[in-house]
């Protein structure tokens, strides 16, 4: 599906070329939604030609460079090997121009250059995207008004939806390719002036011409001056002092760290707590599906979760999380259960051009990786209750849902549905429940730990005990940086309605972790110090960080010579047990 072009108030065809009512040098054509404005090069194919008629543009021949060409455009063989310039012969008389190409909406990568043409072409089917106020080209999201140089002729605006381009016309020239000349930061080629003797440089085994440059790495560019090779290493800035909310960082191809926004993290944990990507921390205890967030503006992804009651009415927790990105489904579940398009799979799994889901220690990691949005979503899961979902800067302003609107504003983090910005937790939760809603318990008021009085007090005493560790010298260095007490509430929170094997505790103290992380603060190995350094396993399997990769079981008891992949993180069958039917049992229990 190909877009057309509004210029001026007026509404182009794709394809369509017109030429500028006021100036007739002047040609424009539309492809694909930009613009492309370019000024006529003339060229004379006789020594004397006459000026341009009333309303034309180029001088005119009084003959047509072939005789046996009858009226209309012909391709003219002067310059050598130029397909760009054409000539028209009407009547006994020529006019002859170089025709400039127009600034194509696809990458590079999908541009084909038939032989004999002038111009590459793109490849392929495009889809199109309602982005009001912005322009999509070639991928990328240009705000309106937003000006860019496209290459080294061509400058670009975008005016609402439409791109459009003023591109510099190159002159012909009378020389063969290969006496041509064109360095990376000129617009035009140019013929290379005649000398005896050229000074060259040897790079690589090739010679190069005076002038040539290149990069030997990132930081260092060199140039072939009079025959000589000469570098130098780019200097870069020691003392940078980033704004809030950025960070300092190297991007691809850049030599020196620049200061660039930092991602949105929200982060979902213990029964449960949600910390938006603006940064606000609140509780909600609902039991249903609910819209985590989703791209709400071009529709580019979604984000689900399962809630359901743990132990009692009062308390839920994250059973399971469901992404949608490009029409495939992918479903995280309890114990890393992976399903993609409701089909169980082994990690890692990719699908080129949409998703990648691999195991990274104890967590699952979703990372989405489409055409228009190559920085995309990222999801982290540890396949009990802990969720981390993370997007890059240009999402700003397009999402909703529980984990927030990201527009940088904590005050109106609780947006509904409808759009309405609501006071409490309960309310702005209920608003994004989704699937059957006969399965949904509306939950209690949000509870503070100075309001919580425990049945058994020796809960209370037990949720001290895990939740001071956040009081300990193990996080100390964290506190300048990040406040630990939503997280210490949290915790506090989450144990009244958690069994003591099952170390909910250790969920406040990940997003704790994590976020000073995300801060620069290293913790150093706080998991071994607090008991945290492994995760719940099923059906009598436990969690080791480097166990055999085939599993044992009746039939093969002992390790299999085949198997040759390395050790893994992961859930697995104690020493002593073997795995049979969907549980660890020990080995004299075998059927015989």
């Amino acid at each position: 599906m190909c877009k057309g072009c509004n210029y001026k108030g007026k509404n182009y065809e794709n394809e369509e070329e017109w030429t500028d009512e006021e100036d007739p040098c002047k040609k424009l054509s539309c492809q694909g939604g930009v613009v492309t404005e370019t000024k006529v090069q003339c060229f004379a194919s006789c020594r004397n030609p006459l000026p341009p008629e009333p309303g034309s543009c180029c001088p005119t021949c009084p003959d047509c460079p072939n005789e046996n060409e009858k009226d209309g455009e012909i391709q003219l063989a002067m310059p050598l090997t130029d397909p760009c310039v054409m000539c028209t012969c009407q009547g006994n008389s020529s006019t002859c121009l170089k025709k400039a190409c127009p600034v194509l909406p696809c990458p590079s990568s999908k541009f084909i250059h038939k032989r004999g043409t002038c111009c590459p072409q793109c490849t392929g089917s495009r889809r199109v995207f309602k982005v009001d106020g912005r322009c999509l080209f070639r991928g990328e999201l240009v705000k309106s008004g937003d000006v860019f140089q496209q290459d080294a002729c061509t400058t670009c605006v975008c005016n609402d939806t439409t791109i459009s381009c003023t591109r510099k016309s190159c002159p012909p020239l009378d020389c063969w390719p290969e006496h041509q000349v064109k360095y990376d930061e000129e617009c035009c080629a140019r013929c290379r002036d005649p000398e005896e003797k050229r000074a060259v440089c040897m790079v690589n085994g090739k010679l190069r011409d005076d002038g040539y440059r290149w990069r030997i790495d990132k930081c260092t560019q060199c140039t072939c001056q009079d025959g000589q090779v000469h570098c130098a290493v780019e200097p870069c800035e020691t003392q940078i002092t980033c704004p809030p909310r950025h960070v300092l960082k190297t991007r691809n191809g850049d030599c020196c760290p620049s200061c660039v926004e930092e991602d949105g993290v929200c982060t979902v944990f213990g029964d449960p707590h949600y910390r938006t990507f603006d940064g606000r921390i609140f509780n909600y205890q609902g039991s249903c599906k609910y819209v985590l967030s989703k791209d709400c503006i071009n529709r580019s992804f979604s984000v689900e979760v399962l809630n359901e009651a743990r132990y009692s009415k009062t308390f839920s927790w994250t059973k399971s999380v469901t992404i949608k990105v490009n029409g495939t489904k992918v479903r995280l579940g309890q114990y890393n259960k992976i399903h993609v398009n409701h089909k169980p799979v082994k990690l890692p799994y990719i699908e080129l051009g949409v998703l990648t889901v691999f195991q990274e220690e104890r967590n699952v990691n979703v990372r989405t990786n489409l055409v228009f949005f190559p920085e995309g979503l990222k999801v982290v899961w540890d396949g009990n209750s802990y969720l981390e979902v993370t997007v890059p800067s240009h999402y700003k302003d397009q999402l909703c849902g529980l984990c927030g609107n990201y527009n940088g504003d904590k005050d109106d983090e609780f947006q509904t549905k409808k759009g309405d910005i609501v006071r409490t937790a309960e309310e702005f939760g209920n608003s994004w429940r989704v699937g059957r809603m006969k399965r949904c318990t509306l939950p209690q008021p949000a509870k503070s730990p100075e309001t919580i009085t425990w049945s058994n007090p020796d809960i209370h005493v037990r949720a001290l005990r895990e939740c001071n560790v956040l009081k300990s010298s193990v996080f100390k260095p964290c506190y300048r940086a990040v406040s630990a007490v939503p997280y210490y509430n949290s915790c506090y929170l989450d144990a009244g309605e958690c069994r003591p094997r099952d170390r909910c505790y250790c969920q406040s103290l990940t997003a704790y972790a994590n976020h000073c992380a995300r801060s620069g603060i290293k913790l150093g190995d706080w998991r071994t110090a607090t008991g945290c350094d492994g995760i719940r396993c099923g059906n009598g399997q436990q969690y080791m960080n480097c166990a055999p990769a085939c599993r044992r079981t009746c039939k093969k008891p002992k390790r299999d010579k085949s198997c040759r992949r390395q050790c893994r993180p992961g859930c697995y069958c104690p020493p002593g047990t073997v795995w049979h039917r969907k549980k660890c049992i020990p080995l004299d229990e075998c059927p015989s």
